[in-house]
């Protein structure tokens, strides 16, 4: 009754089952945080996908930001975001194609060739800024996941002398039906009008 003998292998088996509870602990700790740096990587593209495809309006005149109204999608998540597309505004989400100012140069999100198109003059990185609905996956992907560049643009008409014309752009980027980044622009119909063409 008083002799230790197996004393040894009772702590033994202890000690490992309190060291693998704390492994599993640690183990669970590393996998949650591999989610999350793949949620905020995805986020993240989002956002840049966003910026991207908002640079390309900031690098056009007024009368050339629109986009292709007949190839906008009429189904899917591009029309269910009532935020960004209200329902009474289906399928094209009032889009506008290119609108012309006063005096300038007669954009076209259709024509392929020749000094009005837009997707000749202001495509950059394979993103014609007149497509609605991008889709980005392979190669021009950033991470090789599949992401939708999807743009709304708005015209707001403007009112007389005091209130001109603008053109709200929204860009939508998301992994399937998960919205992952949202930027909204406003933009003025003097920009990129020429100096001395005629007002807006």
């Amino acid at each position: 009754m008083r002799s230790d003998d197996g004393f040894g292998l009772v702590e033994l088996l202890i000690s490992m089952v309190i060291l693998q509870v704390a492994l599993l602990a640690i183990v669970g700790a590393f996998g949650a945080g591999a989610v999350a740096l793949g949620k905020a990587g995805r986020v993240n593209t989002g956002a840049t996908l966003a910026d991207q495809q908002l640079e390309l309006y900031r690098s056009m005149p007024y009368d050339a930001i629109g986009l292709d109204t007949a190839g906008a999608p009429t189904t899917g998540a591009y029309i269910a975001d009532t935020t960004v597309c209200p329902a009474s505004q289906t399928p094209v989400c009032a889009n506008t194609a290119p609108r012309n100012n006063a005096g300038a140069t007669p954009w076209s999100c259709t024509a392929a060739s020749g000094t009005t198109s837009v997707s000749l003059y202001f495509t950059a990185n394979g993103a014609n800024p007149c497509t609605a609905h991008r889709v980005v996956t392979g190669a021009t992907s950033p991470d090789g996941r599949t992401y939708a560049v999807d743009t709304y643009i708005k015209l707001v008409p403007g009112s007389g002398t005091v209130i001109r014309a603008v053109k709200q752009v929204s860009i939508v980027v998301r992994d399937g039906v998960k919205t992952l980044a949202k930027e909204v622009t406003t933009f003025d119909c003097s920009t990129g009008t020429p100096t001395g063409a005629p007002p807006c």
